[in-house]
């Protein structure tokens, strides 16, 4: 069911009743709770999904502008825009010109076109291969008569990567010739489909190519599958036998009554050949027939004779016994092959299995199959192969994890069928074991990026909004206690409230921490000096029956690194270890240089081989269940009592240690302790990074930080504007004021050659910050610019974020950040 017919007549509503701010918040959750019911319940697998996702945001745009007709655009609209932009998926609306309406953030994510180039036309500079753009093409041209459609194309970013989008287009009834594009990145999905197909491949080249004739037949006996091999045999292709019905039997000349499956074939040059046929039928688990399966044997080709060597069997034992030929096949097999008796100990396996595992033949021989399984999959494997033991059904297949010998834990897909001795009864098991790790770990980890990516939008958006609130209250609550200094009798509340304001911004910090938007300050480090000088520090957060030990390796490495960051990851690390022993125990930190040779996996993380500098973190304390390692890196999670806990503390050691290019892997044992490691690429050589923030200096707080310039101030959220200006007129500073890009275009027209600095915010609507500079830049190319942002650095197009007169205040700032950072771009610290 349509949603938009619902939201008009909502919108005509509030037009009528827009003075009614009740109603206002109302339709806002309203709106917010049908957009967010579209992502997370319905999801986006289909066109009909999308639609009524496309519904549910055009209704948001049309109360928005409902709205914004009455006179209350304001707020209102702008939280609308948000709702909208902070969703993961790409969004693009075009008229029926194809010039864009409106296009989210995701979409430059994930469709990075030039910057001032229309979106539409940025799509085709990035298709890969004329097939794209012929898919392209016919999305367009299906959009433009009101069809709905989708297609999987590849791009080329930039770097020379390829990637996979799927785009699906939308038509949009009212206003008519408007379209909804939605764009959404399957590269990983694409990767995970490559390599099955590849898999499969091989299996199939592997099959086609047997020393041994092989063929599936309906039950009339009429080839569904038959082998290259066979074919050659018969003197037809495998298409040619499936397509004209034929059968074995069409071939047969004669039959050997003297030995049980032994006859005469005659191909199609007329030449006759003895094979020996080994036939199973193969049933499904409610009894119904689904193929046969044939191996066909040929032997003594040149003297014209088969010597079929039978399978012998003693009572719960199961070999292979052919030729040796398929003893060949059997142990050069490209899979993992194990022969089982009734008891389910392996007689036989060749050398793929070994190799998989590691181990050598004499510790899986005549052991038993579930000694190299891990103990949780017993049970299931138990059932599945006791159904084939039993002859309740011929195959089977189900999933296992097994170790090797290295203790690597492999996901391993067990395909497992019965062997038969001569009287027709169950003798063995032959189970087939392939290694799906790679493939399972691609699927978890492609879930895993959803998920976070999700949850990463949501409290990027939030800390954003939140770091205008900050701002503006911190800062005038600084400009108060400026007036109400100590003695004061409102002095003591005003500190509770910037006290209170500063928690908030380590909480919006960690937000933006494990979202990985926070802003850094990279620079080369020596870690051991960092860590030592934190000794002290954490004495005292660890208390004095917490005994804190720091092992230093030798000549390490530098990494690059924001210092405060690191310091914040080793805090809370050390923090939590000590509240783990319950105030008593011992919290070892150690560093070394570590050469990995062989990738290293945890959970959904691979690190690849290179040189790092590894941080440990070690405990005495009670350890963490097994059930929640796979748990404790995920925002909010905590086994902390109801308000003794964020469960932020771990994320944001994730976040931080992700976002500097580090890995982080843990171990614990119960009641034995935990052991934290995290690995940093270790620097080789002098390089520096390519933007370094000049160090405050000590006298900071006695620095004159009055000045005489005219300053061009631009933010849309008023209240951080009026505490900016205010801040910098009371040090003396001429503001002139705008509530946006184009405004503050047409101030620059006016007043452009009075204007010395310009302070901006990034995000904004309409005309955004990057977009203005670069506006201004070609008429005052020297003009100096400081961004502000709630966001991290990097929402700074990289044209411009390498400009030495360019500069970047992250929010929230303090007065005297502002005031520091003004004295120092202008020149005069």
């Amino acid at each position: 069911m349509s949603l938009r017919p619902q939201l008009i007549r909502l919108a005509k509503q509030i037009k009528r009743h827009a003075r009614q701010p009740v109603l206002w918040g109302l339709v806002t959750w309203l709106s917010l709770l049908l957009a967010a019911a579209n992502h997370f319940l319905i999801g986006f697998h289909d066109l009909w999904s999308y639609g009524f996702l496309g519904m549910g945001m055009v209704g948001l745009m049309l109360l928005g502008w409902t709205i914004g007709s009455s006179g209350n655009a304001g707020a209102f609209g702008d939280l609308l825009r948000q709702a909208i932009d902070v969703l993961p998926e790409a969004r693009l609306i075009l008229a029926r010109d194809g010039t864009t309406v409106y296009a989210n953030p995701g979409f430059q994510r994930l469709m990075p076109h030039a910057p001032g180039k229309a979106e539409i036309s940025g799509i085709l500079d990035l298709l890969d291969g004329p097939d794209a753009v012929a898919e392209f093409k016919r999305l367009r041209a299906n959009a433009a008569v009101g069809v709905g459609d989708h297609a999987e194309v590849a791009i080329k970013l930039s770097d020379g990567t390829r990637e996979w989008r799927r785009l699906s287009v939308v038509p949009l009834r009212k206003p008519r010739g408007f379209s909804l594009w939605l764009v959404r990145d399957i590269s990983a999905r694409r990767e995970m489909e490559q390599a099955q197909r590849k898999e499969f491949r091989q299996t199939f080249d592997f099959v086609d190519n047997l020393p041994v004739g092989f063929f599936s037949s309906d039950q009339n006996g009429r080839f569904r599958f038959v082998n290259q091999t066979l074919a050659d045999w018969l003197g037809v292709s495998p298409e040619m036998a499936r397509a004209t019905g034929m059968g074995l039997s069409d071939f047969v000349l004669e039959m050997n009554d003297g030995a049980e499956g032994v006859m005469s074939l005659r191909g199609a040059d007329g030449k006759s050949f003895d094979v020996f046929v080994r036939q199973t039928e193969l049933y499904d688990i409610h009894g119904r027939f689904v193929h046969n399966r044939c191996i066909v044997l040929r032997d003594g080709i040149e003297q014209g004779e088969i010597t079929p060597r039978r399978v012998q069997t003693a009572p719960h034992k199961a070999t292979l016994g052919y030729d040796p030929r398929v003893r060949w096949l059997f142990k050069e097999a490209p899979i993992g092959i194990a022969v089982l008796d009734l008891d389910l100990k392996v007689n036989d396996c060749n050398r793929a299995f070994l190799k998989m595992l590691g181990r050598h033949q004499e510790a899986i021989v005549g052991r038993a199959l579930f000694d190299q399984i891990k103990a949780e999959n017993h049970e299931d494997a138990s059932r599945q192969l006791g159904k084939v033991a039993m002859g309740a059904i011929a195959a089977v297949r189900f999933d296992v994890q097994m170790a090797t010998s290295r203790g690597r834990v492999l996901t391993v897909s067990v395909f497992a069928g019965h062997m038969e001795d001569e009287t027709g009864q169950i003798s063995g098991l032959v189970l087939h074991f392939i290694d799906a790790t790679e493939q399972r770990d691609l699927e978890l980890q492609f879930t895993q990026a959803q998920k976070m990516q999700a949850i990463g939008q949501l409290a990027g958006g939030v800390a954003h909004d939140f770091n205008n609130v900050l701002t503006a209250l911190t800062g005038f609550c600084e400009i108060l206690l400026e007036r109400h200094p100590k003695g004061d009798p409102d002095h003591q509340e005003l500190q509770q409230i910037y006290q209170s304001g500063n928690r908030a911004t380590d909480l919006v910090r960690q937000l933006l921490a494990f979202s990985r938007k926070q802003t850094l300050r990279p620079k080369i480090v020596d870690i051991s000096e960092v860590i030592s000088d934190l000794s002290s520090m954490l004495n005292r957060s660890l208390g004095e029956t917490v005994q804190l030990r720091i092992e230093h390796g030798r000549d390490l490495k530098q990494i690059r690194v924001d210092t405060g960051q690191l310091e914040q990851v080793v805090v809370n690390l050390a923090v939590n270890a000590g509240h783990a022993m319950n105030g008593e125990g011992e919290v070892i930190i150690r560093t070394a240089n570590a050469d990995v040779l062989e990738p290293i996996e945890q959970a959904h993380d691979t690190m690849p081989p290179g040189r790092y500098v590894s941080v440990e973190v070690s405990d005495t304390g009670c350890g963490i269940p097994p059930e929640n390692l796979t748990k404790i890196f995920e925002p909010f999670f905590t086994t902390k009592d109801v308000d003794k806990g964020t469960g932020l503390g771990l994320s944001t050691v994730y976040g931080i240690v992700r976002q500097t290019d580090g890995y982080i892997f843990v171990d614990s044992v119960i009641n034995k302790g935990t052991t934290f490691s995290i690995y940093f690429p270790a620097v080789e050589d002098d390089a520096v990074p390519k933007k370094i923030e000049k160090k405050q200096p000590d006298l900071f707080d006695h620095a004159d930080l009055t000045g005489t310039a005219t300053i061009l101030l631009v933010e849309d959220e008023d209240p951080v504007r009026l505490f900016g200006a205010r801040a910098l007129s009371a040090k003396g500073y001429n503001v002139l004021e705008a509530s946006s890009g184009d405004m503050a275009w047409e101030i620059v027209q006016k007043q452009g050659d009075k204007i010395n600095l310009i302070i901006t915010d990034v995000v904004m609507p309409g005309m955004k910050g990057p977009d203005m500079v670069e506006l201004v830049r070609a008429r005052l190319p020297d003009i100096k610019v400081i961004f502000m942002s709630g966001y991290a650095e990097d929402v700074i197009p990289e044209g411009i974020e390498n400009d030495p007169t360019i500069h970047f205040l992250p929010k929230p700032f303090k007065l005297k950040d502002l005031a520091f950072k003004v004295k120092d771009v202008l020149g005069d610290v």
